[in-house]
């Protein structure tokens, strides 16, 4: 059966791929757990026809330092354009000490300052995108978009701008369906005039919306399918695609030796990797929480340097402890020594950790990280944090009942990556395979 149904992506493959000139247009905002799973979308879609993956011109270098696309920029079915859109800031969200606390039982609302700078973010990329769309002005981007587009897909808040109607639009959303419908159905009654003009983008994306295309698994979201036709009004069709997890490339690989080559010489199952995301900056006081909590026990931590380290992070046995900037945690998460993962609780964090069948100690801030913490919880392989640390770490590493459960999850992440996402994203391809190509080139 399993032959029967690879000779049968093959052929459509092949059939989509001859000389395919279909083009699909990806619109990712510059947030970072935006722009890697709709780059992974990207080049699988790729293999079945042209795609230009269309992002703020200012994150390209930083794609490519961290290699995600220098291994892309031979392809010839595959464009990546940036977008002159001013976006050059975009500050980390401080969390103050008075709003921190271990078993957090409600999410840290980002204050004023951060919502106007997020706001000021998708207003520029909202400008730049509607000068591009509109025969009268062209926004400044750094290669031509030459081909006619058949289809575009444009990422959960980054602005829809007044389009030509006639070309389809499919909103990806880049996270679990949970957490986009508690997302609509919570936010509804919220009166901050900065956080209202947010979920009106996101609203607003979904009204305009001919499909959506969903970075989880039906396995995971099924029951909330209902419940998201009713809450946001649209019953366009849903497409689970999920895991997108960007595949390590050789330039990645070279630069995590140093680290694989130090994993090698630890126990198997001994590691803790702590990691809270490229957004979050934890408070002084709660890194100082962590860091004696992690005292007794071998870890990797991924830590901005520029956080105040706390004296108890002074004195670490390199042996067995050590502390990074940047760490690849593909490699980390795939290797046997690591016992479990303490995160934030982002999505694509939690996906890459379930396709490597590591348990998880999930400490969520704000946004989906809850509702995500929950979906993961449920599925027994993660438990919350509570107001004992050590106990939770104890915890962690005693109850194998974490790690077996995680090893069916790790079966069925790996059975959709290989079977039903693929399917989708042929599926996605072949909608435009037909299209008669009446849309003007930009």
């Amino acid at each position: 059966m399993m032959f029967i149904l690879s000779l049968f992506l093959v052929l459509i493959f092949c059939s989509l791929s001859r000389e395919n000139p279909n083009h699909i247009l990806i619109i990712a905002p510059p947030f970072f757990g935006h722009m890697i799973p709709s780059l992974e979308l990207a080049k699988q879609l790729s293999s079945y026809c042209h795609v230009t993956y269309l992002i703020s011109a200012n994150k390209i270098n930083e794609l490519d330092h961290k290699g995600f696309i220098s291994d892309l920029n031979n392809s010839k079915t595959l464009d990546i354009v940036g977008l002159i859109d001013g976006n050059d800031y975009f500050p980390q969200f401080e969390i103050p000490d008075s709003q921190i606390n271990l078993n957090n039982i409600s999410m840290i609302i980002p204050d004023n300052d951060h919502i106007r700078l997020f706001n000021g973010v998708i207003n520029r990329m909202g400008t730049a995108l509607n000068h591009l769309f509109h025969s009268n002005f062209q926004s400044p981007i750094t290669r031509n978009i030459s081909l006619p587009i058949d289809m575009i897909i444009i990422l959960s808040f980054a602005p829809i701008p007044l389009l030509n109607l006639s070309i389809p639009i499919h909103l990806f959303l880049p996270n679990n369906l949970r957490s986009v419908v508690n997302y609509i159905c919570n936010h509804k009654g919220n009166n901050n005039n900065e956080f209202k003009q947010v979920v009106h983008y996101y609203q607003d994306n979904i009204q305009h919306a001919n499909g959506f295309i969903c970075n989880s698994l039906k396995e995971f979201d099924e029951k909330y399918i209902e419940q998201f036709y009713q809450s946001s009004r649209n019953f366009a069709p849903i497409r689970f695609i999920g895991p997108l997890i960007f595949n390590t490339q050789q330039s990645i690989e070279n630069k995590s030796k140093d680290i694989t080559d130090w994993l090698d010489k630890q126990p198997i199952s001994s590691v803790i990797y702590i990691s809270f995301g490229s957004v979050v900056r934890l408070p002084p006081t709660a890194v100082d929480i962590v860091a004696r909590a992690l005292l007794h026990h071998s870890f990797i931590w991924s830590l901005k340097t520029k956080t105040s380290l706390p004296s108890s992070l002074n004195n670490l046995d390199s042996n067995r402890q050590i502390i990074l900037e940047w760490t690849p945690q593909r490699a980390i998460l795939s290797h046997p020594s690591i016992a479990f993962f303490f995160s934030h609780g982002g999505w694509n964090s939690l996906l890459e950790s379930m396709l490597h069948g590591k348990p998880i100690l999930v400490w969520p801030f704000f946004a989906d990280q809850f509702d995500n913490a929950l979906q993961v919880i449920e599925l027994g392989i993660a438990r919350q944090v509570s107001n004992n640390l050590q106990d939770d770490i104890e915890h962690m590493l005693s109850n194998n009942s974490y790690s077996n459960k995680s090893t069916e999850v790790q079966q069925l992440v790996i059975e959709a990556r290989e079977n039903s996402s693929k399917k989708q994203i042929i599926n996605i391809a072949q909608l435009i395979s037909n299209n008669p190509k009446e849309h003007d080139e930009l």
